[in-house]
């Protein structure tokens, strides 16, 4: 009754998805943008971003911010192309590891931001 090929097609989209290292650049991406447009600069509590602030300014500690980000995504597009296949199996599954953490991080970053802009603009 159903064709077992288009089964097979859903099942290697369906695994592609969930194994994209694109989707977590993308997701970090995303999250650091958020994070730039609604912090409130009277309640930030990093040290660092302060500091960074105060030397630079916000808009280029912003862009700054942002481009590290970049980076990192063309350092995983350069290792993708150098590695060789079993270096680069390590260092996917390095990548990987480091985008899940920054994308935690960062999903709690935006979303104690988001708060603390929800408060203080009621």
């Amino acid at each position: 009754m159903f064709n077992n090929s288009v089964f097979q097609y859903k099942e290697k989209a369906l695994k592609r998805i969930k194994s994209s290292i694109e989707i977590w650049f993308f997701a970090l991406l995303l999250l650091n943008i958020v994070d730039v447009l609604i912090t409130t600069p009277a309640y930030e509590a990093n040290p660092v971003t302060l500091f960074l602030w105060g030397r630079i300014g916000v808009f280029l500690s912003a862009s700054l911010k942002i481009g590290v980000v970049l980076l990192f995504g063309g350092l995983y597009q350069l290792t993708k192309i150098v590695a060789t296949p079993t270096e680069w199996a390590f260092s996917k599954k390095l990548f990987g590891g480091i985008l899940v953490v920054l994308v935690a991080f960062y999903t709690f970053v935006v979303a104690w931001n988001a708060i603390i802009f929800g408060l203080v603009n009621l």
